[in-house]
């Protein structure tokens, strides 16, 4: 009616616009290519073939960079968690007269002791390798122990900034297992490897059975003094 206003839809209020048909059509595209990028990219993530096979090609290298890992000497007290390091373990003395020798294997008939390939008979042992300009660090352990329930070998790396928890793994039936790293710390700035046998509870300092270490001075900070397993710090 003449005088009347419509109070439904205000004079001031702008027209009601619509989006293109095409730009909806171009948001849905982007869409659809960042899911498929993101499950790209999380497939690559776990991809563990192709992960060992780049740990493969670093410890195949020629120009790889590699650090032996030490075995740390057995706790001296079943009530310490790190035990105080003692002197480098010395070589096994030879036998008594008469004495057998250390059995090596089961007697083959008609010939030489055939190698036992039991897990850590031998004792543990491992090494850190990287190589030049990349960014993926691998520790490749031999020798380990079985693990019952939740344990796992633990590899802890340290550089400038502290300790950082790489990884845990469990070993296979040959006693070998590896972790690979391709996070903080860089390879180029660590100069400390502990590897221990514990649950992992996600925490970044070293903790549980200590089994092999390695610690170079040359690569640390002045001030920087090895991990003391007496204390745990």
């Amino acid at each position: 009616m003449p005088g009347q206003t419509d109070l439904t839809t205000p004079a001031h209020a702008p027209a009601r616009t619509r989006r293109p048909a095409g730009a909806r059509l171009a948001a849905a595209v982007l869409l659809v290519v960042a899911v498929v990028w993101l499950g790209f990219r999380a497939v690559r993530a776990f991809d563990t073939d192709r992960h060992a096979a780049a740990a493969a090609a670093v410890l195949a290298a020629p120009d790889a960079v590699t650090y032996q890992l030490l075995p740390v000497p057995a706790q001296p007290s079943p009530t310490q968690a790190f035990p105080a390091q003692p002197s480098p373990a010395q070589p096994s003395p030879p036998p008594e007269a008469g004495g057998a020798p250390e059995r090596e294997g089961n007697p083959q008939p008609g010939g030489a002791p055939g190698p036992v390939h039991t897990p850590g008979a031998a004792g543990p042992s491992g090494q850190l390798a990287y190589r030049p300009g990349t960014w993926l660090s691998v520790v490749d352990l031999r020798g380990l122990d079985p693990v019952v329930g939740h344990e796992r070998y633990l590899v802890f790396l340290r550089n400038w900034a502290g300790w950082t928890l790489a990884g845990a793994a469990r070993p296979g039936p040959d006693g070998t297992a590896q972790v690979r790293s391709a996070a903080e710390p860089r390879p180029p700035t660590i100069y400390e490897v502990v590897v221990t046998r514990a649950v992992d509870d996600a925490t970044s300092i070293p903790h549980g059975q200590p089994v092999l270490h390695w610690f170079d001075a040359s690569l640390a900070p002045p001030k920087a003094r090895q991990f003391d397993f007496a204390r745990g710090a």
